[in-house]
Formats: structure tokens, sequence, C-alpha cells
């Protein structure tokens, strides 16, 4: 009788965490006049966007209300780094910023030596193989990360950079050989980032020295596509994990760079970071339009959902819920607690003309984008693209708090939904 009475409350328990919350009631707070590539970032009662137009707002959280108005030259495309009263952020205009985040005013600016898409003539063998080409799924610039007394960050220049969080003065450089757009990483003393070249590397925090770097996967079958980092690296215990473009998931020994396993992901990039949370590993997949959930210790794939899109963003995760976006316009919530979609949420665009931009299954499909339009041709590329940002994409991870979700579409649309009980 015990027996079946501690079976009968756990099957009660599972449900009640599997019907915990869904979608409740929504309204969106802010527009930004271009497309969006910052995840935001929540400081105190407000939350912190930035665009393609290079201005960085603050906006009431509860009442969409504009706080301050910050501005760069051109296009802010990291994630919004809050560390106590400062927000940091790049931008393609070749810095890298502190502002006050309780006012928006400039505590210093620090200049690469330039900001950059990715691009080559003829990339990928693409037509005509004379033209110079922006790669363009490389939306993100390396977003910064700090610890006491620094701030680090990559540059398209290919080094990884170290700067007094307060002044912005050169602490330290590190040379790679290639750009850098992943975003840093910083744990016990060391900066992590991966970089174009194809390496992942370790660094002295104090000193710039490399401690060790691991080398990812180079692709002469597809002609480099499957190539390079555009992920940042999340760091758990003593257990350093990044995705790359060659279609894989590392987890690697922060201490040694010793490679402790590897998750395939068939030929779909990793481009956003993982969550990493209760033994757990979430991450994201591009051409496969996945969320996998992997175990931490050995990689093994647990469960996985699939979408539309691609997913190029990392995951929220608070409690039982996961939430994260596609580049259908659509976002996700799941329960990790018994994995399984519990609701999603469609954007403006994507309601409009889902019907006409995606195949009969709602999904992206190369060639039903390009309407009969040849496939080698780079024009083809950026006109499938221009069609996809019309769906009002998630690009961005979206931030949990309170029960309350805030996520932007790449077209600006900043909104809040509602966490509600089922």
């Amino acid at each position: 009788m015990k027996y079946c009475l501690t079976v009968f409350l756990l099957m009660m328990a599972s449900h009640v965490m599997l019907a915990q919350h869904q979608f409740g009631a929504f309204r969106q707070l802010f527009k930004v006049d271009d497309k969006v590539f910052a995840t935001p970032a929540v400081f105190g009662e407000s939350i912190l966007i930035a665009g393609m137009n290079g201005r960085l707002h603050a906006v009431n959280k509860k009442t969409g209300a504009l706080q301050w108005t910050a501005a760069a030259k051109k296009g802010i495309a990291t994630s919004l780094t809050v560390s106590g009263n400062t927000v940091f952020a790049g931008s393609y205009d070749g810095h890298y910023y502190a502002f006050d985040a309780r006012n928006g005013k400039q505590r210093w600016k620090f200049r690469t030596g330039g900001e950059r898409m990715i691009g080559a003539k003829g990339l990928w063998t693409m037509q005509p193989d004379t033209m110079y080409m922006e790669d363009q799924y490389d939306l993100y610039l390396s977003s910064p990360a700090t610890d006491a007394t620094s701030v680090y960050f990559g540059s398209s220049d290919s080094c990884i950079y170290a700067l007094d969080k307060h002044n912005g003065q050169l602490r330290w450089k590190f040379k790679t050989n290639g750009p850098v757009h992943g975003g840093a990483a910083c744990a016990q003393g060391m900066v992590l980032a991966g970089s174009w070249d194809t390496y992942v590397y370790a660094l002295d925090a104090a000193t710039g020295k490399l401690r060790w770097k691991f080398k990812t996967q180079e692709d002469l079958k597809y002609h480099h596509v499957l190539e390079g980092i555009q992920a940042a690296p999340v760091v758990a215990g003593n257990t350093v994990y990044i995705g790359a473009r060659d279609a894989r998931l590392y987890a690697l020994d922060i201490r040694t760079g010793n490679k402790q396993w590897e998750y395939s992901a068939g030929d779909a990039w990793i481009v956003g970071a993982a969550t990493v949370a209760n033994g757990h590993v979430y991450v994201g997949t591009s051409d496969s339009y996945l969320m996998v959930d992997l175990d931490a210790a050995t990689g093994k794939e647990l469960h996985r959902h699939k979408g539309g899109g691609y997913v190029f963003s990392a995951p929220a995760l608070s409690g039982a819920a996961l939430c994260y976006g596609d580049f259908t316009g659509r976002l996700f919530l799941m329960n990790t607690n018994n994995p399984q979609q519990i609701d999603s949420f469609d954007t403006p665009g994507r309601k409009q003309l889902a019907a006409q931009h995606l195949d009969s299954t709602g999904r992206i499909r190369f060639r039903h984008l390009a309407a009969g339009a040849d496939p080698a041709l780079f024009s083809t590329t950026v006109a499938v693209m221009n069609k996809l940002y019309e769906l009002e994409p998630f690009a961005t991870a979206p931030v949990m708090e309170d029960n309350k979700i805030y996520a932007i579409t790449a077209s600006g649309r900043l909104y809040v939904i509602e966490l509600a009980k089922k």
C-alpha cells in the first residue's frame, strides 16, 4: 500500500510540474527601428535593448516607457552584459562601449582593429565568384564577459582583449588566426573564447598567456561551410561547453582542454550558447531545427524538440520552464521535468506570412523560399534571408524573470509575456 501511494504521489507531482505554466497575457513593450541581434539584459526596473541602428535603450519593464537612449555610430550586435551599474556592448563602428546603466552616459569606449561580418569572394562557391559576399548568417559580434576587475571580448581583428572595466584601459590582447565573433567567458582565472580559426582558446585572465587551445574540425568537403566558432563557451564546474559550425558541441576539461565528449548535430551548426543546469545541457541547432537535451556528464542525447527553423540563440531556463525562439518567428515553452512542448507564441509576421514563406509543415525550406531562383547565386541567399526577416524571427535569447519572459524579435519588437499557471 505504501509503495502504491508513493507511485501515485510521484505521478501526481509529475503531472503538476508538466502543467505548471503556459504563455499567458502578453504585450509589446517597445519597438526598435531596426534589426536586433543583441540579447537584452535586465537592470533593476529596466530592460536594456540595442539594435542595428546603433542605439541602446533602457525601457521600463512594466510600462514600456523609454528611460534613456545611448548611441554608437553603427549597429550593436553583442549581447548586453551588465556588471554593477555598467552595461557593456560592442558595435560595428569598431568600438566596445561601457555605459552607465542608470542613465546611459558613456563611461568609456575602446577601439578595436575594426568589426565586420565574415566574408569572401565566392563564399562557399556561391556565384558570381568574383563578388565579395558577406556571410548572411554571421549575425553577431563577440559578447563581453566580466570579472571583478576586467571585461573580456573578441574582435573581428582576430584578437581577444582584456580591458580594465572601470576605465577601458587595455590590460592585454591575444592574437588568434581568425575573427573572434563568439562571446567570451571567464572562470577559474581563465578567459575562454572560440575563433573562426577553428580553435577554442583558454587564456590566463591576469596575463593573457595561452593556457591551452582545442581544435574543432575543418571542412574541405563543403568548402568551409561547416567550420569556425560563433558560440560563446559556458562553464559548469570543471567543464567548458561550446558549440561550433562544425556541427558539434564539445565538453572540454577547463584545466587541460582535453575533450570529455562531443555531440554531433549531423550537418547543422551550433551557433547559440548552451544552457547548463541540473546535469543537463540544452542547446539549439541550425538546419535541423532542434533543441536538444543532453546528459552533461556523457553527452548522450536525452530528448529533442523539433521546431520549424534555425535556432541561433541560447534557451532561457527558470525552474522547469525552458523557453527558446526560432527563425520562423515562434517562441516555444517546454517543461524539462517531463520534456514536451507546453505552448508557443507567434509573432505578427509569422501569423501573416507563414503560409507563404514556410512549407506545408510550417518549416523553413530553402528551395521553397527561393521560388525557382538559382540557389548557387548569392543574391538568392540574400533574398531568402529577407523573406525570413519578414516572419519577424527570434535571433536572440529570451530573458526570464519573476514569471515573465522578455523576448525581442529580429524586427525589433520587445514583448513581455506572462507565465501563467495552467
